[in-house]
């Protein structure tokens, strides 16, 4: 089955698209990655762009705990880096977040299909917010969540079966964008079909093949 003729497959039948944020809607990665350098030399953890992309797609707790264990610091506690840390991301993402290639075409195609539009990240509320204002995007969606409401944040797929839930679609008939391998693994236990987009530099690596279809950019779904 030639690709085009697979990704109509996927999407048949689809009555909403769950995007995720980070990597996927926003190119907020390099962000993260200057920020996480900045907060982390404060309390005498320097790390590259090499160990920042070690813990990408994992939640911020997780990421703070992982470096915790491999470099203990003193002086402040694990809450007082990631407030930190957050507010750093925060003032970064105001002034640079930028749209993903593909996302205002995506968006433009679902809402021509009818489909639901929601959003399921693995950020606190309060930054997905700051996104949607920042690319204009706030009015597009019918519901946005953020999974450290949850119980369980990615890669458990609580975070998704709560936006279908609020769209009023069976998580069956949803599809869920992601760029991160947790991500992908949440949306496939969830029960929707997924489309991966990867990152360019593990486009390649075949733990994305998890998803139900993967393509480089989101340009080639709203084409």
């Amino acid at each position: 089955m030639k690709d085009n003729q697979l990704l109509n497959e996927v999407l048949k039948d689809i009555k909403a698209i769950i995007f995720d944020m980070d990597g996927l809607l926003v190119d907020s990665e390099p962000h993260w990655q200057q920020a996480e350098m900045e907060v982390f030399k404060r309390v005498g953890v320097e790390l590259s762009l090499e160990d920042c992309i070690k813990t990408t797609g994992l939640p911020t707790r997780d990421v703070l705990h992982y470096w915790f264990e491999q470099s203990p610091w003193k002086g402040k506690s694990i809450p007082e880096v990631e407030h930190e840390l957050f507010e750093e991301i925060s003032r970064l993402l105001k002034l640079h977040a930028a749209a993903m290639p593909g996302v205002y075409e995506t968006v433009k195609m679902a809402k021509e299909k009818g489909l639901k539009i929601g959003l399921a990240s693995a950020s606190p509320l309060f930054l997905i917010e700051i996104v949607l204002e920042k690319l204009d995007l706030r009015h597009e969606f019918d519901f946005y969540h953020s999974a450290t409401l949850e119980k369980n944040n990615k890669p458990h797929p609580d975070v998704y079966l709560t936006v279908a839930r609020h769209l009023h679609i069976p998580i069956t008939e949803c599809l869920i964008l992601e760029d991160s391998y947790n991500g992908i693994k949440g949306g496939k236990a969830s029960g929707a079909r997924v489309v991966a987009v990867p990152d360019a530099h593990v486009f390649d690596d075949l733990k994305f093949d998890l998803a139900d279809f993967k393509i480089r950019s989101l340009i080639e779904l709203s084409n």
